[in-house]
């Protein structure tokens, strides 16, 4: 998909960073397919191999993005602290190699422990923070304004394809070779993306760019919640984006249970609705720049996010018939409304932020989402339980509405002077 300027004509894209962004792209499938791979293997070692029970298997899940909502914040400093961004990326995917190998050596050894688990999913997810943060920044770096939309869509393409194929990938290899072994192809896979990030270069002069003065930690997170404040519209967005977190966490988490026990739904139905979810999220990036374009940046978000939120009360609603049908309809309009509005979310960031502070407002809108997701897993079950599978469906849903409508009545903003790198 080519690049357009904003009058539809083609947008002449430097080799240098056509050569980056292709790097990003495989980077970001690659390594979004091998965790999968992980996603799977943890708690099923934890479960079938160190015979836990299923909270200390939940418990692999709430580290990994606990810990990455805790550390979010920080992770934003040390970014807009490093000068070169990209060697960030590529030491961080070494460390993540380093560290997913030791699952399958201490397995071979006799000397795995749970322990050694919910370390590897803090740690892991800790630096999967750090790139979800640095992507967009250094994505900002070498990409004029009116290029960012069609980037953030390319890389959204690029990781859609990694969890489509990754957990095909990741079942196939747990039951071929065991879930520890299986874990060698999550650290290839980011041996694979430390590679491709190591061969372009982004920009004349960029290992030797020079990083700007560093405040203390405190002074530069209260930098970045500044910005925040000052710019009202993405304070409500991390509002918004956490709201469908936690809704999503407490639906996602009751999900499969609601599909099979109370609508009667067999595994391939099951499967055919996720399929369905990454068809249209797949069709989403590939129109996004254009929907994005007719509709307006700023006013995307206010329409999409509601959209996509209740799209969430069609799963509920399947329980009154035709549940098959029903959730299709769901997957399609969530699947659709979402990445588009996620795809918007990121560019307005990049836009609106000052570019020495990106980091750091990435960093805690992130916390703020990230730190929901285990909370909504783990009250799903809690919540099922005192007011009945279908009503606990319902009530997440109103209150990932409630959260995405607070950014309808925002007035919308333009990009701070300087915000937008060329």
């Amino acid at each position: 998909m080519a690049d357009e300027n904003a009058d539809g004509s083609p947008a002449a894209t430097p080799p240098p960073a056509r050569s980056a962004v292709s790097a990003l792209m495989f980077s970001q499938g690659v390594s979004v397919a091998g965790t999968q791979v992980t996603a799977l293997a943890l708690p099923t070692l934890a479960i079938l191999l160190l015979d836990t029970g299923p909270l200390a298997a939940s418990l692999v899940f709430a580290l990994e993005y606990g810990v990455q909502g805790l550390t979010g914040p920080f992770a934003g400093v040390l970014v807009d602290r490093v000068a070169a961004r990209r060697r960030l990326l590529v030491a961080v995917d070494v460390i993540q190699l380093l560290l997913i190998a030791t699952v399958p050596l201490a397995h071979a050894a006799g000397a795995l422990t749970l322990v050694q688990l919910y370390a590897v999913a803090a740690v892991s997810g800790a630096l999967g923070g750090v790139s979800a943060i640095a992507v967009p920044t250094v994505v900002a770096d070498f990409v004029p304004a009116e290029g960012l939309v069609a980037v953030n869509a390319k890389l959204a393409g690029a990781r859609s394809v990694g969890q489509i194929a990754g957990p095909g990938l990741a079942a196939a290899l747990v039951q071929a070779v065991g879930a520890a072994t299986a874990m060698v192809a999550d650290a290839v896979s980011y041996g694979l993306s430390a590679l491709a990030m190591s061969l372009p270069r982004l920009r004349r002069g960029e290992e030797t760019k020079q990083a700007a003065a560093r405040p203390g930690l405190a002074e530069s997170l209260r930098e970045g919640i500044d910005v925040l404040r000052d710019q009202p519209l993405l304070a409500r967005l991390a509002v918004a984006a956490a709201a469908l977190n936690l809704g999503g966490a407490g639906l996602g988490g009751l999900f499969a249970y609601f599909a099979y026990q109370v609508v009667d739904l067999g595994p391939g139905e099951l499967g055919l609705t996720q399929a369905v979810y990454s068809i249209a999220a797949v069709t989403a990036v590939i129109t996004a720049k254009r929907v994005i374009r007719r509709v307006g940046l700023t006013r995307v978000i206010p329409v999409f996010g509601p959209l996509a939120a209740t799209a969430l009360f069609l799963i509920p609603l399947a329980s009154l018939g035709a549940a098959l049908p029903v959730l299709i309809a769901y997957q399609l309009a969530f699947g659709f409304c979402a990445t588009v509005w996620g795809v918007s979310w990121v560019t307005l960031q990049q836009q609106l932020s000052p570019p020495e502070q990106l980091g750091r407002v990435l960093g805690l809108s992130r916390s703020i989402g990230q730190l929901v997701m285990p909370v909504g897993a783990l009250l799903g079950g809690t919540l099922a339980g005192a007011v009945g599978t279908t009503g606990a469906l319902a009530v997440f849903a109103s209150i990932a509405l409630a959260g995405t409508l607070a950014v309808v009545t925002t007035r919308p903003q333009s990009a701070r002077p300087g915000a937008s790198r060329a």
